[in-house]
């Protein structure tokens, strides 16, 4: 399992009998189970029977990504506005989910959430000021 560690990097607060206090900040970010989740929801469109727990998924995936991209420094080098935009555009998706239609617009919701969380992955791999286009996330 390979882990990066959180924009807060910091280690879990001890409480007063010594035990970590462990909170969502300090999670760290699992590459390849996310990348498992998305190469399952793009391999093929994603049966109905399994779709609810694909898009819990990705939801999870996406929802610890945006903190961890937010976080980092992209304002030193310009690129502070865009990336708010781009988070907006995604918390904005997530938040105009199609909750009617046949089975196959909620499959096709989330192939598209997998390419935004594969997105979404690499900003929070990348390191700020990296001269890179930016993922169709924005879109």
């Amino acid at each position: 399992m390979r882990t990066v560690r959180t924009a807060a990097g910091r280690r879990p607060r001890a409480t007063r009998r010594g035990a970590p206090q462990a909170r969502q900040v300090d999670y760290p970010i699992d590459v390849d189970e996310i990348m498992s989740t998305v190469r399952v929801t793009l391999g093929r469109l994603p049966l109905a029977a399994t779709v609810e727990h694909l898009l819990l998924r990705l939801r999870g995936h996406i929802q610890l990504l945006l903190p961890e991209i937010e976080a980092k420094g992209w304002a030193r080098y310009g690129q502070d506005d865009q990336i708010r935009l781009m988070t907006a555009s995604v918390r904005d998706r997530l938040s105009n989910e199609p909750k009617t239609g046949p089975a196959v617009v909620r499959c096709v919701y989330a192939q598209e959430l997998a390419h935004i969380c594969r997105d979404l992955l690499a900003l929070a791999l990348a390191e700020p000021g990296f001269e890179q286009p930016f993922p169709a996330a924005a879109s």
